[in-house]
């Protein structure tokens, strides 16, 4: 028997040393902290909003993996989800003034109503994404990829009211 444990344990350490090799530790801890942070859903997704209170402000979560996530009116005032992947994933209504989200994979996402203010979307991936009403106040926007994404009604960075149809930029 004390050979087994002596061989499993062996096992569990090579496996460790070489997710440390491919980097792979720094991802399971990200994952690890998204799964402290919420309940996963049957389909793998999580809604903060739902599940607990939607309240993280100042999380770091730069660099997750969080596509297809449901995070509707959650708080994630001044977190960090830059270089996130977060494709797909629904944020109507959220908190993000001052989030970074430098170099975030946002395409497809659901912004409709969020508040953006002096966030900084820095070469972010916004590529079809719905900004619909969503607050966008003094954000960074250099450098974004703003391909078919919806602007209707959002407040633009320099505080005016884009256009219903606006597409891409605002109109």
């Amino acid at each position: 028997m004390a050979g087994i444990v002596g061989r499993v344990a062996v096992g569990a350490l090579l496996l460790g040393i070489a997710a440390g090799a491919h980097g792979w530790t720094t991802e399971i801890e990200k994952l690890k902290d998204v799964n402290t942070l919420c309940e996963w859903e049957p389909e793998s997704q999580c809604s903060w909003a739902v599940r607990i209170g939607a309240n993280k402000p100042g999380v770091d979560m730069h660099g997750a993996s969080m596509a297809s996530m449901r995070l509707d009116k959650a708080n994630l005032q001044g977190a960090d989800l830059s270089g996130a992947i977060l494709q797909l994933a629904s944020l109507e209504g959220a908190n993000l003034m001052l989030a970074n989200m430098k170099g975030a994979h946002l395409h497809g996402v659901n912004f409709r109503g969020a508040n953006l203010t002096l966030a900084n979307l820095e070469n972010a991936n916004l590529l079809d994404a719905d900004l619909s009403g969503a607050n966008l106040r003094g954000a960074n926007l250099n450098g974004a990829i703003l391909i078919q994404a919806r602007f209707d009604n959002a407040i633009w960075v320099d505080g005016r009211r884009c256009a219903p149809g606006s597409i891409g930029t605002c109109r």
